[in-house]
């Protein structure tokens, strides 16, 4: 074995591992015939038997007299204790009788002139025995004192001893153990670590040391020895859930390619992993593998995921066939399961069939606030050419009024409008609201209005702002608390702000409170050019019962100046110089 698999050993059997699983014990007879059964040989392995697995007589007679002794309601719990206790007594004495055995016949515990045909040894048999009982009381190091003994006694270990040992270890987590059982096989010259291999890539992936594990499946990859189910399975599930699933996918389609069945556990493990770090790629594999192979009906969380992760990529393919399968389910379909399916096919820009998503959901009552059309109010005022875009959605949504009805009305246009308000188009959007609702016959409401005035605080367009609320109120609409406070920002962002103070007081008129937001954006304004009224702002602040932060307070108190500059600012300051006109004129600066 090379020197980096050694260091790679003693790295890992540096690390300490916990058992968190209840432990599983191999109990497998290897090593012995029947006919050595039958030889003097028996009388041993028939003691150590009868202390891993007392007698029947001897089990049934001790419950029979904790039953008499105990009471009714504390019997289960007396048994388990003598449960413990006799499995702790029968571990002592099994390590009592090996020890008692083994003493004398030990090579390096002989006189110097005992020879070897003096030195009596254990048989393969009685050694086999002992091994068993080891394992089957879960003493993985007892059994690794048997191999070490059979082989310095000259008694060569099976190979399906070792994997009795490697096997026992793996189950209880034991990864130093099964490095000692790999040394043990080193130093027997064993080739075949196949076994070893695959029962440590087990026992790290399923004590969640998923690094070793990995590190362990490079070094068989390298050495070409074919992982097993389990521990492909162990290091698949463990890989995804620390974040890595695109290695998990790649050790996945490696562990199919080689032929290595999976079970459905592992398939979904990874499924609900990729949902939550929304990894399409891995969740279409585990997808098509669970519905496909297995049939499985995935839970709706895990649907919901998906759903999310196709809205994502724009997988329409995907969140149609989820979706599907969810009403197949009996599932009843909500919001919720609509939206992911109308984002994906909005970010593959396929406007009709998100008409026909949209007015679908409109008929089972849902997809009517402004929510649900924000991917699309996105993609316009994302768009390179947001009027070229909101143009050609505008004459999807025409063509499809007769037969989407219910898609076509004022939250999709205001969608539209919306996005090229952000994209800061607003006199096109502006132009917008006042032909595109009148050639559909869409009644404007007050959202729409708001949607152009939130635009143009942004652009500092003041004009656009005032003509849309003249309009407004030509229509006999209420302006909103939105529409004030995107006013008074929009005033606020002028040289002459004293329009802000008007709008404020047509909210407190219609019994509208400030948010903070606003107030604070009045005060830092007015501190900036020592205005009074900042500290009038403030005062209505805490009448409202709004916080006033430290920071806002001394940016008022300071004439607009942060605290932390206040300090270079002040140094930097020096005495005013009395200058006389004589020397202001003498300056060759204002030489003629």
């Amino acid at each position: 074995m090379n020197r980096p698999l050694v260091q790679t050993w003693r790295a890992l059997r540096a690390r300490p591992t916990t058992t968190t699983h209840a432990r599983a014990y191999a109990r497998r007879r290897v090593g012995y015939s029947i006919e050595e059964l039958e030889s003097e040989q028996v009388p041993l392995i028939k003691q150590v038997q009868e202390i891993v697995h007392p007698s029947q007589h001897t089990q049934l007679q001790k419950t029979r007299t904790i039953s008499q002794t105990a009471d009714s309601d504390s019997l289960g719990f007396v048994l388990e204790a003598e449960l413990h206790r006799r499995r702790k007594e029968a571990f002592k004495q099994l390590h009592e009788l090996y020890d008692h055995i083994q003493g004398g016949h030990r090579l390096k515990d002989r006189e110097p002139e005992q020879t070897d045909h003096e030195q009596q040894k254990l048989s393969r048999t009685e050694y086999g025995a002992f091994l068993e009982g080891f394992v089957e009381m879960g003493d993985i190091k007892g059994s690794v004192r048997v191999l070490r003994d059979m082989r310095e006694s000259g008694t060569q270990p099976v190979n399906t001893q070792y994997a009795m040992v490697m096997r026992a270890a793996a189950n209880a987590f034991r990864a130093p153990e099964v490095f000692a059982v790999g040394e043990e096989m080193q130093r027997a010259g064993v080739e075949d670590y196949s076994g070893f291999f695959n029962s440590l890539l087990r026992c790290l992936g399923r004590s969640g040391q998923i690094e070793y594990a990995y590190a362990v499946y490079l070094e068989m990859t390298e050495r070409r020895v074919e992982p097993q189910g389990p521990g492909s399975a162990a290091l698949i599930v463990g890989l995804a859930q620390i974040g890595e699933v695109d290695i998990s996918l790649q050790v996945m389609k490696a562990t199919l390619g080689r032929g290595t069945t999976l079970g459905q556990d592992v398939f979904m493990g990874l499924l609900h992993e990729a949902g939550i770090h929304m990894h399409h790629a891995a969740y279409v594999f585990a997808f098509r593998q669970l519905t496909d192979v297995f049939g499985a009906q995935l839970p709706e969380g895990d649907s919901l995921a998906g759903l999310d992760v196709a809205a994502r990529a724009g997988d329409v393919a995907l969140a149609g066939e989820i979706v599907e399968r969810l009403r197949q389910s009996n599932t009843p379909l909500e919001e919720k399961h609509f939206e992911p399916l109308l984002a994906a096919v909005l970010a593959r820009k396929q406007w009709m069939p998100a008409m026909r998503v949209l007015n679908m959901m409109r008929q089972a009552g849902y997809g009517k606030a402004a929510a649900t059309l924000r991917p699309l109010e996105r993609a316009v005022a994302n768009a390179e050419e947001p009027e070229q875009l909101a143009e050609t959605v505008f004459a999807v949504v025409t063509d499809c009024r007769n037969e989407q009805t219910l898609a076509v009305d004022h939250v999709t246009l205001d969608a539209l409008v919306s996005g090229l308000a952000q994209s800061g188009c607003v006199e096109a959007a502006a132009s917008r609201l006042a032909t595109w609702y009148a050639q559909l016959g869409v009644v404007r409401s007050t959202s729409s209005y708001e949607c152009v005035i939130e635009g143009c605080v942004a652009r500092r367009n003041k004009t656009v702002a005032e003509r849309m609320l003249m309009q407004l109120i030509d229509e006999r609409l209420q302006p909103s608390q939105r529409i004030y406070e995107a006013m008074i920002h929009i005033a606020l962002l002028q040289p002459n702000y004293e329009d802000a103070f008007v709008y404020l007081e047509a909210m407190k008129a219609h019994a509208m409170v400030p948010a903070w937001r606003t107030l604070a954006a009045i005060v830092r304004r007015c501190a900036r050019v020592r205005d009074v009224r900042a500290q009038t702002a403030l005062k209505e602040m805490r009448r409202l019962g709004l916080v006033v932060t430290p920071v806002l307070a001394s940016f008022a108190q300071n004439a607009g100046r942060s605290p932390r500059n206040m300090g270079a600012l002040k140094s930097s300051e020096t005495e005013p110089k009395d200058v006389s006109l004589n020397d202001l004129f003498d300056n060759d600066s204002f030489r003629v």
